[in-house]
């Protein structure tokens, strides 16, 4: 067993048991609640079609004295969405036979007596609110609030579950994102709907945060980030991050049937449901699930470590004594100068734990000037320390031409797949067909690129199966744009929604691939920063999508174009980042270098893990 990581306990307990497994399915049910809150704007905030109102009896609006007489004869108004136009009658030309024809003038006036909604007002928050006409930005402003609630989310969330435990800060924004949800449902106007969508937002990161991986942890799924990938070996993550994929899908997909069920319904009624599932997922996950393992012994929590081992070892068929001796071996190697403090009651790391981890003597482990136990030895302290990398910070990547082109590229390509991903998503329904069906089917086809990533990592290569996906995307979107140019053929309408759909997948599998490929490209003491500045670039990106909904007003082919272009141009600047498949993990800046010289590209060994 190497003395910093307990893969070795975690293969003991079993890489794929059921206590694994189980686990991993709570954890990401709990996610749910963080896609509901994440989508619902689609919803929620759908378009609802609308005309000018036309004057009542009891109007109480000013008109103006030249349309004052003619407006009140409707045969004289045209009531269009923005705008009234009134056409009024002027001066007439003469005939020799007497007769004349009228002369008419058109005068286009503001809804000054407001809108009429085919739909009940409250159907959406858009006519609710009067998001309409020049204030339609505000609708997709309400999307861009969520993701940037996300952004202080990931990075607050994350210094707080490290402190206090992944299980309390999952469960604490489990709950305060469903009061944000209810606020949300609550709002009288909509700067209070789109200040409460930014708390959303915050809880949203922060709950994935706790469940998917340290990897990822400023990424879209931060919060479910942390204790799916802390439950597994690393040869058996590749199922958290599948069981994870599915179940998120299920999830987004869900929200579709039930928001067709309360379609007929206020959208408060709505957000109050879908924000529910949170309360419901708090409750299973507080007495179902677990605190991480890896989080428990990293901070000295013995007997809570303890006692999820005996759960473990017994859902999963093990011999508890087996397991413990394990754990044993590495109490007694772990590298940390901090000794383990017991929690309750006051059972060291030092302490024998057979027999069903009864305290005994802590007498066997080293103890430093004031009698406390020092988990790691001075030999394998000075071997650290001899064996320690260099110091790195984000301004080194200006200081190499190398590692700043890879940079550009890496940025280039998270910012274009967030923004393509969040697009088609959010415009799904939009397109030709159902908007429930629509978004459903999108939400599904996030299914086939986590099917798909699984067997070509390490067949095609990190770099080949990333490209492939933003290849698809591209021609997704781009022959859907040419596609809906056409929007007189019913046909083709239909095409397009279809070729939207292929767009899905290869947007899903960019945003999943990169993830995976980014970290295997960057050296050791850079990797967590460059995921960070990646993710953050990434979410400019999908903060900047919701308004492509509105371009698509103004120009239809537009989204498709733009976004089918960026991933023509990152499918090309690909091309100039490393293959990271067969390789080590870069450690210093000149393992990087190494890569691109001839005696580099022909040198591949096993990744370190």
């Amino acid at each position: 067993m190497e003395n910093s990581d307990i893969d070795p306990l975690l293969r003991e307990l079993g890489s794929r048991g059921r206590y694994q497994v189980l686990q991993m399915i709570l954890i990401s049910v709990g996610g749910w609640g963080a896609a509901y809150q994440l989508f619902d704007n689609i919803f929620i905030g759908r378009d609802v079609p609308f005309r000018c109102a036309a004057p009542t009896n009891y109007s109480e609006v000013t008109v103006p004295d030249h349309l004052r007489d003619v407006i009140w004869n409707s045969s004289h108004v045209q009531y269009d969405q923005c705008h009234m136009i009134v056409t009024r009658p002027t001066a007439g030309i003469k005939r020799n036979d007497n007769t004349s024809d009228n002369l008419y003038s058109e005068h286009n006036s503001d809804c000054i007596f407001g809108y009429h909604y085919e739909w009940k007002k409250d159907a959406s928050f858009v006519s609710d609110f009067g998001l309409v006409c020049d204030r339609y930005l505000l609708a997709s402003l309400a999307q861009t609030m969520v993701v940037l609630g996300q952004g202080f989310g990931a990075f607050i969330m994350s210094i707080v579950s490290d402190r206090f435990g992944r299980k309390p800060v999952l469960l604490g924004c489990q709950l305060l994102m469903f009061a944000s949800g209810v606020a949300i449902g609550l709002s009288p106007s909509f700067p209070f709907l789109a200040v409460f969508k930014v708390v959303a937002g915050f809880f949203q990161q922060a709950t994935t945060l706790a469940d998917f991986g340290e990897a990822l942890y400023s990424g879209v799924v931060t919060g479910i980030a942390t204790m799916g990938i802390e439950l597994f070996p690393q040869e058996a993550r590749s199922l958290n991050a599948l069981l994870f994929n599915l179940l998120w899908a299920v999830g987004t997909c869900s929200m579709a049937l039930i928001s067709f069920l309360l379609r007929h319904q206020s959208w408060r009624v709505l957000q109050y449901t879908l924000s529910a599932a949170s309360l419901a997922t708090f409750l299973l996950q507080l007495w179902l699930v677990d605190e991480s393992l890896r989080w428990l012994i990293a901070n000295g929590r013995v007997n809570a470590a303890l006692s999820v081992l005996k759960r473990a070892s017994r859902a999963n068929h093990k011999d508890l004594n087996t397991v413990l001796d394990k754990f044993h071996q590495y109490s007694q190697h772990r590298i940390k100068q901090a000794p383990l403090l017991p929690d309750g009651e006051g059972t060291s790391a030092g302490t024998s734990v057979r027999d069903k981890a009864e305290t005994e003597s802590d007498t066997d482990l080293p103890t430093d000037g004031d009698g406390q136990p020092v988990l790691a030895t001075v030999d394998v302290k000075k071997d650290l320390e001899s064996h320690r990398t260099q110091q790195l910070t984000i301004l080194d990547i200006f200081r190499h031409k190398r590692l700043l082109l890879n940079t550009v590229f890496t940025l280039t390509g998270w910012f274009t797949v967030s923004f393509v991903f969040f697009t088609l998503i959010l415009m799904s329904t939009s397109y030709a067909g159902d908007p429930y069906l629509n978004y459903f089917l999108a939400a599904l086809m996030d299914v086939p690129p986590c099917l798909i990533l699984y067997f070509l990592l390490d067949r095609l290569g990190r770099k080949r199966t990333v490209q492939l996906f933003f290849g698809l995307a591209g021609f997704g979107v781009l022959s859907s744009a040419i596609c809906r140019a056409f929007t007189d053929n019913s046909t083709l309408a239909i095409l397009a929604t279809a070729l939207s759909l292929v767009g899905v997948v290869g947007g899903s599998g960019a945003f999943a691939g990169v993830f995976f490929y980014t970290p295997e490209y960057f050296p050791t003491n850079l990797r967590s920063q460059a995921i960070g500045f990646s993710s953050t670039v990434g979410r400019v990106g999908g903060m900047i999508a919701p308004f492509m909904k509105n371009l698509a007003l103004v120009v239809i082919w537009g989204p498709g174009v733009i976004t089918g272009s960026l991933c023509v141009i990152v499918l090309l600047l690909y091309c100039l980042l490393p293959e990271t498949k067969g390789r080590e993990l870069p450690t210093e800046i000149s393992d990087i270098e190494l890569w691109y010289t001839p005696a580099g590209k022909r040198k591949k060994t096993e990744i370190r893990v």
